[in-house]
């Protein structure tokens, strides 16, 4: 592997790590039936699919409900 992008990793791992020892990031656990990308990544069955979709559109309504109160 190319010297120069193993130094950019270890670097990134280190950041990445420091982080969370910091507890200023968290990780949380994902289940198979809850992985988000697996809508981009997978061929899922209907119900998997819509109920991806249907979590996907909870979030942006959401989210567009947060900044309307902040900003008016």
């Amino acid at each position: 592997m190319y010297q120069g992008r193993r130094k950019h990793v270890k670097v990134d791992r280190n950041f990445v790590k420091e982080k969370l020892d910091s507890g200023l990031i968290y990780i949380l656990f994902v289940s198979a039936q809850g992985n988000h990308a697996d809508l981009l990544t997978k061929g899922l069955n209907n119900n998997n699919f819509e109920m991806i979709v249907f979590k996907l559109v909870m979030i942006y309504i959401f989210i567009n409900q947060l900044e309307r109160k902040c900003c008016y």
